[in-house]
């Protein structure tokens, strides 16, 4: 059970949708809750000409409204929801620095929006959450935040959670995160199999479709049915979904919307292209079509050589 959750905030509203769902688990665990800033500097030059000297009274006074920013909202939090909450401004670039202090702090779930400052023109999923899941080893509960603005005193819970699963041990791992967060409040869970319809090539049979899908999507049942088995032992409300799909993502949304479901829990790897630098191709793809929470979950250590490599191209294409 989760007793240290760490919210990024950067002083926008965007960042800031992250609360509620903090708030949801923090109260259902009692759980600490870690109010971290990144402190940037105020100005970044983009050519040797505009290079300024650094100003060390205008970094402290920067300083410290990030400090009072993040002791408003902790306040706030603590007078109204009886919460501990720890404030921290750290240094360095955002990843890196977040990551560090999630490991340095005992963190067990990070919950951070997938938009930071710069609003929904810029994805903040590639330069800064991203970065968080591939370094901090811990589940991360990503959301899409609105323009408006959040409100910070509502505790979110979920109760449906689709957890797609694509056969492998590595999908896997993103179930007993799911399981741990649902059981806070209750939840239902779906244990979702895409399984990929495949046109023929072959035009001389009576159907354009691959004849062994229905096959297939009876082992795929099958296979969750067992894992659904183990889940049930435990006293938990699951249930299984196969589906057809070209696009296993869309298939994943559309399931979403049409079941109602109000968080959505996967592993980062897995079959079929999930293993990419970044999120992987369908996590991703999710991440960016949901319009609900996303719980990810990174099985295994962090591929630091994969780090690098990212760190290179973030570098080069900024």
């Amino acid at each position: 059970m989760a007793k240290a959750i760490m919210v990024p905030l950067d002083g926008s509203t965007f960042a800031e949708h992250a609360i509620p769902a903090a708030l949801g688990v923090a109260e259902a665990s009692e759980a600490q809750l870690h109010l971290v800033q990144v402190h940037e500097l105020p100005f970044v030059p983009t050519s040797p000409e505009l290079m300024v000297p650094y100003d060390a009274g205008q970094d402290e006074r920067l300083r410290a409204r990030e400090r009072e920013y993040l002791l408003g909202i902790a306040n706030r939090l603590a007078d109204q929801r009886g919460l501990t909450v720890r404030t921290e401004l750290v240094d360095g670039q955002p990843p890196v620095a977040l990551a560090t202090y999630a490991q340095d702090s005992g963190i067990d779930l990070v919950v951070m929006t997938t938009h930071g400052r710069s609003g929904l023109s810029r994805a903040w999923l590639g330069s800064v959450a991203d970065g968080v899941v591939r370094r901090s080893g811990v589940p991360v509960l990503l959301l899409r935040p609105h323009a408006e603005e959040a409100e910070l005193e509502e505790a979110v819970r979920p109760s449906h959670i689709l957890i797609p699963l694509d056969g492998s041990a590595l999908s896997r791992g993103v179930v007993d995160a799911a399981v741990e967060l649902g059981t806070l409040s209750r939840a239902r869970y779906t244990l979702l199999r895409v399984v990929l319809a495949v046109p023929l090539i072959r035009r001389s049979l009576d159907t354009d479709i691959d004849p062994y899908h229905e096959e297939n999507l009876q082992e795929a049942r099958a296979d969750l049915e067992r894992a659904a088995a183990s889940l049930r032992e435990r006293g938990l409300d699951v249930e299984i979904a196969a589906v057809s799909g070209s696009i296993p993502a869309m298939a994943i949304l559309e399931f979403a919307q049409e079941r109602g479901v109000d968080l959505i829990a996967m592993a980062t790897h897995g079959r079929g292209g999930w293993s990419r630098i970044a999120l992987g191709s369908v996590a991703d793809k999710v991440l960016r079509g949901a319009n609900v929470p996303v719980l990810v979950v990174r099985p295994g250590p962090p591929n630091h050589e994969a780090e690098a490599v990212h760190d290179v191209e973030e570098t080069a294409n900024p």
